[in-house]
């Protein structure tokens, strides 16, 4: 996504459109869309300023007011997969994926079982040994 474009273009565009200049002559001068003209003149209009909304920043974990509660869960069972940690939540009336859980535990630098049903299971063809033959 691109970013927005500087105050000091957006106070010459709306200069330019309040001294009776057309938007599409003020597009082409300053190389920008007439979309962008007409979104600046609207703003302006409405809300007294041409400073641009809030870009970026930081976007909060969907369990960042669970983290007391984890912590606790994994102190009592570090063994507890991902499954039940997301089917705990569920009882609580929390609806979020493995995923946003993975990514919370792994923010809080927690450690769990990634899978019951693979527990120790290896690649087969990496074992050590020599191979029977039949």
């Amino acid at each position: 996504m691109a970013k927005p474009y500087s105050m000091d273009l957006r106070e010459r565009v709306a200069a330019a459109i309040m001294a009776g200049q057309r938007r599409e002559a003020v597009a082409r001068r300053f190389e920008i869309s007439l979309s962008s003209v007409g979104r600046y003149i609207r703003r302006f209009r409405e809300t007294g300023t041409l400073a641009p909304d809030k870009f970026g920043g930081h976007k909060r974990y969907a369990l960042a007011d669970e983290e007391e509660r984890l912590r606790d869960w994994i102190k009592e069972r570090p063994d507890m997969t991902l499954a039940e940690i997301k089917d705990r939540l569920h009882e609580s009336g929390i609806e979020v994926g493995q995923t946003a859980i993975s990514n919370f535990l792994r923010h809080l630098g927690l450690s769990y079982k990634k899978n019951a049903a693979r527990s120790g299971a290896g690649a087969r063809g990496r074992q050590r040994g020599s191979r029977s033959l039949v």
